[in-house]
Protein backbone atom coordinates (compact mmCIF):
# COMPACT_ATOMS: atom_id res chain seq x y z
CA UNK A 1 0.00 0.00 0.00
CA UNK A 2 1.27 4.04 -0.87
CA UNK A 3 -0.03 6.28 1.54
CA UNK A 4 0.42 10.09 -0.17
CA UNK A 5 1.49 12.04 3.51
CA UNK A 6 2.65 10.13 6.33
CA UNK A 7 0.09 8.98 9.41
CA UNK A 8 0.09 10.81 12.22
CA UNK A 9 0.75 9.37 15.42
CA UNK A 10 0.37 11.78 18.26
CA UNK A 11 -2.38 10.23 19.81
CA UNK A 12 -0.50 6.72 20.37
CA UNK A 13 2.75 8.67 21.95
CA UNK A 14 0.53 10.19 23.62
CA UNK A 15 -1.18 7.20 25.18
CA UNK A 16 2.64 5.72 25.62
CA UNK A 17 4.03 8.82 27.35
CA UNK A 18 1.01 8.25 29.72
CA UNK A 19 1.66 4.52 30.47
CA UNK A 20 5.23 5.73 30.97
CA UNK A 21 4.90 8.27 33.28
CA UNK A 22 2.26 6.05 35.44
CA UNK A 23 5.06 3.54 35.70
CA UNK A 24 3.43 1.46 33.68
CA UNK A 25 6.06 -0.55 30.84
CA UNK A 26 6.14 -0.66 27.44
CA UNK A 27 7.31 -2.90 25.25
CA UNK A 28 9.72 -1.60 22.31
CA UNK A 29 7.95 -0.90 18.86
CA UNK A 30 9.53 -2.09 15.93
CA UNK A 31 12.05 1.17 14.64
CA UNK A 32 9.80 3.38 12.28
CA UNK A 33 10.73 6.41 9.95
CA UNK A 34 9.30 9.37 10.56
CA UNK A 35 6.71 8.64 8.30
CA UNK A 36 5.47 5.28 9.60
CA UNK A 37 7.75 2.67 7.52
CA UNK A 38 9.42 -0.29 8.67
CA UNK A 39 11.13 -3.01 7.11
CA UNK A 40 9.12 -5.87 6.14
CA UNK A 41 8.92 -9.14 4.09
CA UNK A 42 5.89 -10.44 2.48
CA UNK A 43 4.86 -13.93 2.17
CA UNK A 44 2.54 -13.98 -0.51
CA UNK A 45 2.13 -12.36 -3.85
CA UNK A 46 0.90 -12.85 -7.48
CA UNK A 47 3.62 -14.76 -9.00
CA UNK A 48 2.62 -18.25 -10.28
CA UNK A 49 5.01 -20.26 -11.88
CA UNK A 50 7.36 -17.02 -12.27
CA UNK A 51 4.89 -15.19 -13.88
CA UNK A 52 2.11 -12.69 -13.54
CA UNK A 53 -0.85 -12.84 -15.46
CA UNK A 54 -2.79 -9.50 -15.69
CA UNK A 55 -5.78 -7.72 -16.66
CA UNK A 56 -6.47 -3.84 -16.75
CA UNK A 57 -9.15 -1.50 -16.65
CA UNK A 58 -7.50 1.45 -15.63
CA UNK A 59 -6.99 4.98 -17.31
CA UNK A 60 -2.78 4.64 -16.72
CA UNK A 61 -2.07 2.79 -19.42
CA UNK A 62 1.58 3.89 -20.04
CA UNK A 63 2.52 4.51 -16.70
CA UNK A 64 1.65 1.26 -16.15
CA UNK A 65 3.33 -0.25 -19.30
CA UNK A 66 6.44 1.55 -18.02
CA UNK A 67 6.26 0.23 -14.43
CA UNK A 68 5.65 -3.03 -16.31
CA UNK A 69 8.66 -2.97 -17.92
CA UNK A 70 10.95 -1.70 -15.76
CA UNK A 71 10.02 -5.09 -13.48
CA UNK A 72 10.62 -6.78 -16.58
CA UNK A 73 13.72 -6.08 -17.33
CA UNK A 74 15.33 -7.48 -14.09
CA UNK A 75 14.26 -10.80 -15.49
CA UNK A 76 13.52 -13.42 -13.39
CA UNK A 77 9.54 -13.07 -13.42
CA UNK A 78 7.11 -12.38 -16.65
CA UNK A 79 4.67 -10.44 -16.16
CA UNK A 80 2.07 -10.42 -19.23
CA UNK A 81 -1.18 -9.69 -20.28
CA UNK A 82 -3.80 -12.40 -19.50
CA UNK A 83 -4.87 -14.37 -22.42
CA UNK A 84 -7.37 -17.43 -23.55
CA UNK A 85 -4.64 -20.22 -22.41
CA UNK A 86 -3.64 -18.52 -19.09
CA UNK A 87 -4.72 -18.50 -15.61
CA UNK A 88 -5.52 -13.94 -15.07
CA UNK A 89 -3.34 -13.51 -11.61
CA UNK A 90 -3.82 -10.11 -10.76
CA UNK A 91 -6.19 -7.02 -12.36
CA UNK A 92 -5.33 -3.52 -11.97
CA UNK A 93 -8.38 -1.20 -11.48
CA UNK A 94 -9.24 2.34 -11.29
CA UNK A 95 -11.32 3.23 -8.05
CA UNK A 96 -12.11 7.19 -6.23
CA UNK A 97 -11.83 6.76 -2.76
CA UNK A 98 -11.90 10.01 -0.85
CA UNK A 99 -11.88 8.32 2.80
CA UNK A 100 -9.10 6.63 2.75
CA UNK A 101 -5.14 7.46 2.93
CA UNK A 102 -3.62 5.57 0.01
CA UNK A 103 -2.89 6.06 -3.34
CA UNK A 104 -2.56 2.63 -4.68
CA UNK A 105 -3.32 -0.70 -2.90
CA UNK A 106 -2.22 -4.20 -3.79
CA UNK A 107 -4.37 -7.05 -2.41
CA UNK A 108 -4.29 -10.43 -1.84
CA UNK A 109 -7.09 -12.45 -2.56
CA UNK A 110 -7.67 -16.87 -2.77
CA UNK A 111 -7.86 -16.07 -6.57
CA UNK A 112 -6.86 -13.46 -8.42
CA UNK A 113 -5.22 -10.81 -6.94
CA UNK A 114 -6.03 -6.80 -6.91
CA UNK A 115 -4.11 -3.51 -7.39
CA UNK A 116 -6.40 -0.88 -6.94
CA UNK A 117 -5.41 2.86 -7.99
CA UNK A 118 -6.73 5.77 -6.27
CA UNK A 119 -7.94 8.79 -8.85
CA UNK A 120 -8.51 10.77 -5.69
CA UNK A 121 -5.21 10.68 -4.92
CA UNK A 122 -3.62 9.80 -8.64
CA UNK A 123 -5.40 12.79 -10.92
CA UNK A 124 -2.66 15.27 -9.00
CA UNK A 125 0.10 13.54 -9.29
CA UNK A 126 2.71 13.82 -12.25
CA UNK A 127 3.03 10.71 -14.54
CA UNK A 128 6.19 9.81 -13.20
CA UNK A 129 5.26 9.85 -9.65
CA UNK A 130 1.24 7.68 -10.97
CA UNK A 131 4.38 5.10 -12.39
CA UNK A 132 6.30 4.98 -8.97
CA UNK A 133 2.97 4.58 -7.36
CA UNK A 134 1.91 1.39 -10.00
CA UNK A 135 5.20 -0.22 -9.71
CA UNK A 136 5.40 0.19 -6.25
CA UNK A 137 1.68 -2.28 -6.35
CA UNK A 138 3.55 -4.22 -8.75
CA UNK A 139 6.36 -4.74 -6.26
CA UNK A 140 4.09 -6.11 -3.88
CA UNK A 141 2.87 -8.53 -6.34
CA UNK A 142 6.23 -9.65 -7.03
CA UNK A 143 6.24 -10.56 -3.11
CA UNK A 144 8.28 -7.12 -2.07
CA UNK A 145 7.30 -5.49 1.14
CA UNK A 146 8.13 -2.19 2.21
CA UNK A 147 11.66 -0.33 3.10
CA UNK A 148 12.15 2.58 5.53
CA UNK A 149 14.51 4.29 3.22
CA UNK A 150 13.07 6.86 0.76
CA UNK A 151 15.40 6.02 -1.51
CA UNK A 152 13.30 3.11 -2.40
CA UNK A 153 10.63 2.25 -4.63
CA UNK A 154 8.84 0.01 -1.92
CA UNK A 155 9.10 2.79 0.21
CA UNK A 156 5.46 2.81 2.11
CA UNK A 157 4.46 6.43 1.41
CA UNK A 158 4.29 8.76 -1.73
CA UNK A 159 7.45 10.69 -0.53
CA UNK A 160 10.21 8.72 -2.07
CA UNK A 161 12.80 9.96 -3.74
CA UNK A 162 12.52 7.24 -6.81
CA UNK A 163 9.72 6.62 -9.11
CA UNK A 164 11.74 2.77 -10.54
CA UNK A 165 12.86 0.02 -8.55
CA UNK A 166 15.89 1.16 -7.08
CA UNK A 167 18.88 -0.69 -5.38
CA UNK A 168 17.52 -2.08 -2.35
CA UNK A 169 14.55 -2.75 -4.67
CA UNK A 170 16.42 -4.15 -7.09
CA UNK A 171 18.41 -6.69 -4.18
CA UNK A 172 15.15 -7.46 -2.65
CA UNK A 173 13.59 -8.83 -5.85
CA UNK A 174 16.80 -10.94 -6.79
CA UNK A 175 16.83 -12.55 -3.52
CA UNK A 176 13.52 -13.67 -3.71
CA UNK A 177 13.47 -14.79 -7.53
CA UNK A 178 17.10 -15.24 -8.00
Amino acid sequence: MTVPHAPKRLGKALVVLGLIAAGVAVPAAPAQAADGCSNEGLTSGSVDGREIRYTRSSRYTGEFTEARDLWNRLGRVNIAPDTATTVNDLHISDVTRSTVTWSGYWQSSAGQDDIYLNLHFLTNYSWANRRGVIGHEIGHALRLGHFDNRTALMHCSDNRTTTAPASLDINKYREIWG
